[in-house]
């Protein structure tokens, strides 16, 4: 696992670029990055004939990937039955080509109302739907997760306190775009920057790709700061993006004015600083991120609401989380949800402890 100051010199150099003396090439293949610094020419000490295979590689399979996903949108389209590639695959766009971004499934928001529908058309088509996970299917080299809105509520609802994006409203403003050359619906930008920013947080900067993807975001000429910053606030959901600024103004990561400009006025306090460092640099096995994102909920009350649905969710979306227990034993699974948690908490305390986060990456 990098530490916090290693990601953030990595967040840098897939941003902008820069001098890649001071990152140990293992680090750079963990994160799977080697494509994007092998693309722009980052210079290097290093023996990069790996670094070259694994771009190919990339490169080979997103273009398979996106080939099978285009013939999978034109048959939904003679169903009269359109949807929206979120991020990340929808964010290529923003890279010098295929073979800099991996990823591993394609999101994909259904029109309000359309989910178990375009799911059944899947089904018909040869795709294969995950045990326990009906809105997961493959087929071939492609895996598809389809969402209803952009943060999963039909799964724990609660999560509309910690930010909702109406999806009638998300459907409205979507636009065409070419991602590798197909034509697709994408999101809106400033939507596409709060789901971005949202989603890195929530699963705790798993990957540093998440970071570069908002940076490379805040950057588009498409983008208003001004609507961007006015829809946060009307959403909730303006704490994740400030979040993931500050972490991109500790990595020093060239931003757009507006950008800098509203995170000079808003910046998170020391303690937010603290457990972003921490997060960014124990992403791998903590879920603090995920809390963070809980906290920023406005009201207690909410907060409450939230812990305890993450806590006991529905019985259909616990056994998502157990897969190998027996729906008959369902009741037990609750004892074993809260035993999980608990062992989690503490590890996690323990971790904290004895690690407090350097002063350099504290500084937003």
């Amino acid at each position: 696992m990098t530490t916090t100051l290693h990601a953030l010199d990595l967040v840098r150099l897939g941003a902008d670029g820069g001098d890649l003396r001071k990152i140990h090439s293992d680090t750079v293949c963990s994160e799977g990055l080697e494509g994007l610094l092998v693309a722009r020419r980052v210079p290097s000490g290093a023996d990069q004939a790996g670094w070259r295979d694994a771009y190919v590689t990339t490169a080979a399979r997103t273009v398979v990937v996106l080939q099978e996903l285009a013939g999978t949108l034109r048959q939904l389209h003679a169903s009269g039955t359109e949807v929206v590639v979120l991020p990340g695959a929808a964010l290529l766009r923003f890279y010098p080509d295929a073979g800099c971004r991996p990823m591993d499934d394609i999101d994909l928001l259904c029109a309000p109302g359309q989910c178990a529908a375009v799911a059944g058309l899947l089904l018909q088509r040869g795709w294969a739907a995950t045990p326990r996970h009906p809105d997961l299917l493959s087929k071939g080299h492609v895996c598809l997760d389809l969402h209803e809105d952009l943060f999963h509520c039909e799964r724990i609802g609660a999560r509309r306190y910690a930010g909702w994006l109406d999806p009638q409203d998300v459907w409205s403003r979507r636009r065409r775009a070419s991602v590798q050359g197909i034509d697709v619906w994408v999101l809106g930008p400033e939507d596409e920057v709060l789901y971005t920013a949202a989603h890195a947080l929530r699963h705790s900067y798993r990957r540093l790709t998440w970071l570069i993807d908002l940076a490379l975001q805040l950057r588009d000429e498409k983008l208003d700061m001004g609507r961007l910053r006015t829809l946060g606030g009307s959403c909730g959901l303006a704490r994740p993006v400030l979040f993931g600024l500050a972490l991109l103004q500790a990595a020093r990561v060239e931003l757009p004015p507006p950008a800098r400009d509203w995170y000079d006025e808003c910046a998170p306090g020391a303690l937010e600083l603290h457990l972003l460092h921490w997060t960014l640099g124990a992403r791998q096995t903590t879920c603090v991120g995920e809390m963070l994102w809980y906290w920023t909920s406005p009201s207690w009350s909410d907060r409450g609401r939230l812990f305890q649905e993450f806590v006991f969710p529905r019985t259909e979306v616990l056994l998502q989380v157990f897969p190998r227990v027996p729906r008959s034993l369902a009741p037990v699974v609750y004892g074993l949800r809260c035993g999980q948690l608990m062992k989690r908490f503490l590890l996690e305390m323990l971790a904290m402890m004895p690690a407090p986060a350097n002063r350099r990456a504290r500084r937003g």
